[in-house]
C-alpha cells in the first residue's frame, strides 16, 4: 500500500492536510474519508489498508481546525465551511482519478458533514457509506431539537471495547482531547436542520451503519434516515453492543467484510 500527503488551499486561506493510498494495481473505485469531530484521517490507516487490499484507492482529509490542518482547533462558524473543504478536497481526488466511482465515507460528525454536503451541493457520487453518524433522531411530526446531537464529553472509552484503540485515542497529540468547544455549538442547528428536511432529496445509493450500543451519537439517527432516504439502493446494518467506532472494534472485521461486500456488489468487483 503506497501512501502519499499533502496540502490544498480551501477558502479562507487555510492549509489542509490530506493523504492518498493506493492499491497495488489499478484502482477499480475511489473511497473519500471525511473523519469525525478531534480525530484526523491517520485514524484510518487499518481502514485504507483493507480498502487497498481489495483494489481501491482511498483518500482523506484532515478537516480544518483538525489534526495537521489549519485553523482554530474543532471550531468551524458553519457547516458550509466544512462543505466547501469536502468540495475542493474531491475535486482534488477525481483529478487524480478521474473516471473511476467516487464514494464517500463519513463517520460521526463526518456522516452529518457527508449527509448535510450530499444535500446541499449534490456532487453526483456513485455511492455514500455512513458510520455512527451524527444525525437528527426526530421524526418529522416533532418539533426540531433544541440542542441536536453533536459529539458529548464522553471518555474515550466509549468509542471502542478495545483497550488498545482507548489508550491510543488518548496518546494521539494530533487528537483534540480538550472540553467540547461551546463557541462551535452554533453551526449545528443549521446543518442538522438541513438534514431534517432535505433527507428525502438523497437518491444516492447509501450504506447506513451504527453500533447499538454507541453513546456518543444515538443509532436512532441512522434509523430515520434510513426510512425517510429516497434512494431506490439503501441498506441499513445495525451491529448489536458496538460502540461507536465501528470499525475500531473487536468485530472491526465483520464491518469491513460487509462495506467491501456492498462495494464490490456496487462496482462489479469480484472478491
Amino acid at each position: 500500500m503506497a501512501v502519499e500527503t499533502g496540502y490544498f488551499e480551501t477558502t479562507g486561506g487555510l492549509r489542509l492536510f490530506e493523504q492518498h493510498w493506493a492499491p497495488a494495481g489499478n484502482a477499480r473505485a475511489v473511497i473519500a474519508i471525511v473523519h469525525g469531530y478531534a480525530e484526523h484521517s491517520g485514524r484510518y490507516e487499518w481502514t485504507a489498508a483493507r480498502l487497498t487490499e481489495r483494489g481501491y484507492a482511498v483518500e482523506a482529509l484532515d478537516l480544518r481546525g483538525h489534526g495537521r490542518s489549519d485553523g482554530e482547533r474543532v471550531f468551524v462558524n458553519s457547516f458550509e465551511e466544512y462543505h466547501d473543504d469536502v468540495e475542493r478536497f474531491l475535486a482534488r481526488v477525481r483529478e487524480r482519478h478521474p473516471g473511476l466511482p467516487l464514494f464517500l465515507l463519513g463517520h460521526s460528525m463526518g456522516g452529518g458533514i457527508v449527509t448535510s454536503f450530499v444535500i446541499a451541493r449534490k456532487p453526483g457520487l456513485a455511492g455514500v457509506l455512513l458510520s455512527g453518524s451524527a444525525l437528527v433522531a426526530a421524526r418529522p411530526a416533532s418539533p426540531p431539537p433544541q440542542e441536536p446531537a453533536r459529539p458529548a464529553p464522553l471518555p474515550a472509552s466509549a468509542i471502542s471495547r478495545d483497550p488498545e484503540v482507548v489508550a491510543a485515542y488518548e496518546n494521539d497529540p494530533l487528537v483534540y482531547r480538550g472540553v467540547p468547544r461551546t463557541d462551535r455549538a452554533q453551526a449545528w442547528p443549521g446543518a442538522f436542520r438541513l438534514i431534517q428536511e432535505g433527507m428525502e432529496s438523497i437518491t444516492t445509493p447509501i450504506l447506513i451503519m451504527h453500533g447499538t450500543a454507541d453513546l456518543l451519537t444515538p443509532a436512532e439517527g441512522s434509523r430515520v434516515l434510513f426510512e425517510r432516504v429516497s434512494s431506490p439502493d439503501k441498506t441499513l446494518k445495525l451491529y448489536e453492543g458496538l460502540y461507536h467506532e465501528i470499525l475500531n472494534e473487536p468485530e472491526k472485521e465483520q464491518v469491513m467484510a460487509g462495506i467491501l461486500a456492498w462495494l464490490d456488489e456496487r462496482t462489479g468487483a469480484k472478491p
